[in-house]
């Protein structure tokens, strides 16, 4: 059986014990553990992780340069939560490269449902947190702006990001659209370069939260 192995980081021992012995109840999960963000190297440096818990204050600087690491480092799905999230917050995990945010009051039984559903490549974020994100996108582009940012992608890009929005992989949407994974590649690296965003979560939020709006009000209109 492949074992998923998350890598839980977070300067509290006590904190980082809880989740262990939580995950540790799950056969397919293996658990690893950092306090600081040179541990998080370490950990890297004795193999690969397949998702990344990191606390929003792990030492000494805080998550979001560790985020930007791991997604330069590997191909982990990151994962960033705390107690008190807010908009600037939650949008600065995603900008950095986050796949998703949770709120550290989770449920045991909802954080194990969100580390597997991350493994399947989807993002978790809260209905909370998904509010907060999208009520953030709005304070930066209005209707106008998003109609400009749609209107510079092509129809293709337009089925890909739509797909990318939804979670889907590149294998999954090579095969959805009856393309190459390595034209998907393509398609994405067109569509942040036009969006101007760093990531392809960044990309989706950005989606989920104007474009998509736009996109609908277009049509209607046509």
């Amino acid at each position: 059986m492949n074992r998923t192995r998350i890598l839980v980081a977070d300067g509290l021992t006590v904190f980082r014990a809880a989740v262990r012995n939580v995950l540790a109840r799950e056969k397919d999960f293996e658990v690893v553990e950092a306090a600081t963000a040179a541990d998080v190297l370490g950990v890297l440096a004795r193999g690969p992780v397949d998702i990344a818990l990191v606390d929003l204050g792990l030492p000494p600087s805080g998550a979001l340069g560790t985020v930007a690491l791991l997604r330069e480092r590997c191909d982990a799905e990151v994962i960033v939560w705390s107690f008190k999230p807010d908009q600037e917050t939650v949008f600065a995990a995603i900008r950095a490269g986050a796949s998703g945010y949770l709120h550290k009051e989770i449920s045991p039984s909802g954080l194990v449902r969100s580390l597997r559903g991350a493994a399947r490549g989807e993002a978790p974020l809260s209905r909370e947190l998904m509010a907060l994100t999208i009520d953030a996108l709005h304070s930066l582009e209005d209707r106008h702006r998003a109609r400009e940012q749609a209107a510079l992608l092509s129809a293709r890009e337009r089925e890909v990001l739509d797909h990318v929005a939804r979670g889907a992989r590149n294998k999954q949407i090579a095969r959805a659209l009856s393309i190459s994974e390595f034209t998907v590649k393509r398609h994405i690296q067109n569509i942040l370069h036009k969006l101007d965003l760093p990531s392809r979560q960044a990309a989706a939020a950005l989606y989920n939260g104007a474009i998509a709006g736009a996109v609908d009000e277009e049509r209607v209109l046509a």
